[in-house]
């Protein structure tokens, strides 16, 4: 299941959505997950899957990847799916020893079930199509106001640059970590829970130890390059508004726009 983990892969294929502003795709993902939690009536919860299926087909990202990110989170969906289910009071319409099952439960398991796959499949494709540094870049930009007050944006896009760039070597290492210790007899898909947790933990140390390895190193780079973590800094490419951004700020607009009057009105 570890090696299913896709979350902050980027990948380089010329698309529109790669294209878009990275300012975009951050207010994007904002209002995407805004509508979901404006969703009451389960069956609505085809639309934002349908604009999900659009926008990774646009992306011209594989299929596979919207399914494994789904395969790393199946038993978070099955605990809150089993979990609402059997614990929201209603209308009991079926019971077994201790347990009920309600009408209201059944709906109500639906809805945090398809919001957490939505949102995790939906808010990943931004990793999936822009860059580490157009990302940092995008925040940078669009809470620059906030460095007046004192808040230091330039260094929290920096560190959110940094962490989007580390987790996919990470998890490159720890499948590296995976292949030695089976090369050498160790297996992490046999044997009870009890025993998959102990191979998991004789992962953590190396890992640990890896993670901080490459951190100095990075930490030395950046210093033997002059980085001060000034926030005056220049861009080649700087980031401009082009038609597509502002169509998509405009469908953006009617999409939360759609959401707000079905909660409302209906």
């Amino acid at each position: 299941m570890i090696r299913d983990i896709t979350i902050g892969q980027y990948y380089d294929v010329p698309s529109v959505i790669h294209r878009l502003d990275p300012r975009v795709k951050l207010m994007g993902v904002l209002i995407y997950i805004v509508a979901l939690f404006l969703i009451r009536n389960p069956v609505l919860y085809i639309v934002p899957l349908v604009v999900t299926i659009v926008l990774y087909a646009a992306a011209k990202v594989p299929a596979s990847y919207f399914f494994k990110g789904l395969r790393g989170i199946i038993l978070l969906l099955l605990f809150t799916f089993v979990f609402r289910m059997l614990y929201t009071p209603g209308d009991v319409i079926a019971s077994f020893w201790i347990f009920n099952i309600t009408s209201q439960g059944v709906v109500k398991a639906i809805q945090m079930t398809a919001r957490i796959a939505l949102m995790i499949t939906g808010a990943a494709l931004i990793s999936y199509t822009s860059t580490p540094k157009a990302l940092a870049d995008g925040l940078e930009k669009a809470f620059s106001c906030f460095q007046r007050i004192g808040i230091p944006v330039h260094d929290m896009a920096i560190i959110v640059m940094i962490a989007f760039r580390f987790i996919p070597i990470m998890f490159e290492e720890l499948n590296l970590l995976m292949d030695a210790q089976a090369a050498r007899g160790a297996k992490f898909s046999e044997g009870n829970i009890l025993q998959k947790c102990k191979g998991v933990i004789t992962l953590l140390l190396p890992l640990f130890m890896m993670s901080v390895n490459r951190s100095s190193d990075l930490a030395m780079a950046m210093e033997a390059r002059g980085y001060s973590g000034s926030h005056e800094v220049s861009r080649m490419y700087p980031l401009r508004y082009r038609t597509a951004d502002y169509v998509s700020y405009v469908l953006l607009a009617l999409y939360l726009a759609a959401f707000i009057f079905i909660r409302v009105f209906l």
